[in-house]
């Protein structure tokens, strides 16, 4: 897998984690450099642009993404 074209830019990451930095390895493992195509932020950025991707939005927020991209 290759890493997500998100990452550099991610706000999530670059803002929301930088207290929290093993919590952010995980997340960076598991979805930017694992299968982000599975990051619920990824999902909103592929189908909504990176506009609509909530700034409190997890990576493993699919529930949420899915209630975002239902009523889309």
């Amino acid at each position: 897998m290759n890493e997500c074209e998100c990452l550099p830019g991610c706000p999530f990451f670059h803002d929301k984690m930088d207290n929290m930095p093993a919590m952010a390895d995980i997340f960076k493992n598991r979805y930017c450099l694992g299968d982000h195509f599975t990051c619920a932020r990824h999902r909103i950025f592929e189908s909504l642009g990176r506009d609509r991707v909530p700034h409190d939005m997890f990576p493993n927020d699919g529930e949420y993404a899915d209630t975002l991209l239902v009523t889309a």
